[in-house]
């Protein structure tokens, strides 16, 4: 199903984005100490999962596809529960 991509969510995706780039500059920060590592790593490694969900929302709010935008996401928990709304929304 091909859509048009409003204005609200072009501007919505580029949002996403920035505040994942914000996340990445953060997590690159924080993995340069050795010790917030060592102590906090599996934090930092969300801190990188969050941003690797806001990037793929960010593709599906501005895609013209958004079945097969949902479809090219690489993680698999995300993408069933996407996939999962999709079909509650036809029903």
């Amino acid at each position: 199903m091909t859509k048009h991509v409003t204005p609200l969510e072009a501007r919505l995706a580029h949002e996403l984005d920035e505040a994942r780039h914000l996340l990445d500059e953060m997590g690159d920060q924080l993995a340069t100490d050795v010790i917030l590592v060592a102590n906090h790593g599996v934090a930092i490694q969300t801190v990188d999962i969050v941003g690797q969900i806001m990037g793929h929302i960010a593709n599906v709010v501005r895609a013209t596809d958004p079945e097969a935008a949902v479809e090219d996401i690489g993680m698999h928990d995300l993408k069933m529960k996407l996939k999962a709304a999709t079909c509650e929304q036809a029903a």
